[in-house]
């Protein structure tokens, strides 16, 4: 049945009555109150969201007409806060425990895609098997009638794209958001799993300065057990143009944590500059990844320390084996420009590698950070596969779907 816009104010609390948007006790108060409020629906609804009865989500979505999608379980949606191939993204908050949480929801529409439903639970079951400071939490798996969900933990605060929007920051900072984001993927790598789609939307930063990675649904286990993943994957490229590792675009075997490395590299250099490396079309962008370094920091920039554009270089080396071989080495390559930080102790404490090679007493120590060793000129595979057209950019990809309809 269509939705129907409501002409009027007792219209519009119909609907909120039915959608059960609001506690049976709210909803009394507010037909209670009825008299007081405007008879245009948009000048009540307005009121009640300045009542702070209704979100303005909540509003938005009940003047369209809309009475389902309200309620997922023992959760009330109050906004939308993402959308992207895997589905929308929510914010909502338990009915009885009171607390906020984020909902990503499979639309129906793609939940009977074997790929994309692979990817969904891919995402459960990886985000379920880590538990880290800088990693987003999952908290449950759900399934209400046709709709599949992920409960997750709420992160408020803003992604590092937005940081990058605004133009960039200092290196002081962006150091530090680096090395959380690399014990969080220390942390992955050391449970065997990489993520593979690594960038400054992905990266979330707390009002408090933690650095959250999200959205675990290209992750994938390490080896053999990866295999039923990439034969869902159809040998597609995924990942982010703007940040794809050079293997990793051309889906090449074995792939590992360096990819991420190479990624969180570019991260770093966005941060810095305001703006990822390469431009253009994608398929000019992934060509660039594989043969283009990108400008060195300290060229673009004077007073950048040349010895930390030499670890953001080393990050982004087109051969992996030229990366650095774990987020923990990147960890200690930035030790020199890293300030004491209770988020970062917390980060590396969590880690194997942080109760070894990443102590409290070592973490903060100067040392000369190691200079690249990739050899001069392109590898050989890279010349190889572009001239054999093996780089592209997969075609399709999961529609995009609403919780409301």
């Amino acid at each position: 049945m269509a939705a129907i816009a409501p002409a009027d104010t007792p219209a519009l609390l119909d609907l909120i009555r039915r959608s059960g948007v609001l506690p049976d006790a709210i909803v009394a108060d507010t037909l209670a109150a009825a008299a007081s409020l405007p008879s245009d629906p948009v000048h009540a609804a307005t009121a009640l969201v300045r009542k702070g009865v209704l979100t303005q989500f909540q509003a938005r979505m009940l003047l369209a007409g809309k009475v389902r999608g309200f309620r997922l379980g023992d959760y009330l949606i109050q906004d939308q806060i993402g959308q992207g191939g895997m589905g929308a993204v929510f914010l909502a908050v338990h009915q009885t425990l009171g607390r906020k949480v984020a909902i990503k929801v499979l639309p129906p529409a793609v939940a009977d895609d074997r790929v994309a439903l692979e990817r969904f639970l891919r995402e459960a079951r990886t985000a379920a098997a880590l538990d880290h400071p800088n990693i987003v939490k999952l908290f449950d798996v759900c399934k209400q009638a046709d709709l599949r969900y992920l409960v997750m933990e709420f992160v408020d605060g803003q992604t590092l794209e937005q940081v990058v929007r605004a133009g960039g920051i200092a290196p002081s900072r962006a150091v530090g958001y680096i090395a959380q984001a690399a014990a969080g993927l220390q942390h992955a790598h050391e449970k065997g799993f990489i993520h593979r789609d690594i960038k400054p939307a992905n990266l979330m930063l707390t009002a408090d300065g933690t650095v959250k990675i999200l959205d675990m649904g290209l992750a994938r286990p390490v080896g053999s057990s990866a295999g039923l993943t990439e034969q869902l994957d159809l040998g597609a490229v995924v990942g982010t143009a703007d940040y794809v590792a050079p293997e990793q675009a051309m889906n090449l075997p074995g792939l590992d944590i360096r990819a991420d490395i190479y990624s969180l590299g570019v991260t770093f250099y966005a941060l810095v500059t305001g703006r990822p490396p390469f431009s253009g079309s994608t398929a000019s962008k992934l060509v660039q990844h594989q043969l283009k370094d990108a400008p060195s920091l300290s060229r673009l920039d004077k007073t950048f320390p040349p010895k930390l554009a030499s670890v953001a270089a080393r990050m982004m080396a087109k051969k992996p084996d030229d990366r650095y071989p774990t987020p923990a080495d990147v960890i200690l390559a930035l030790q020199p420009w890293l300030t004491e930080s209770p988020n970062l102790t917390a980060a590396v404490s969590r880690t194997e590698a942080g109760r070894t090679r990443l102590s409290s007493s070592n973490l903060h120590r100067t040392i000369e950070p190691a200079e690249p060793t990739r050899k001069k000129g392109v590898p050989g595979w890279v010349w190889a596969a572009v001239a054999g057209g093996v780089l592209a950019v997969a075609a399709g990809g999961v529609a995009l779907g609403m919780l409301m309809r």
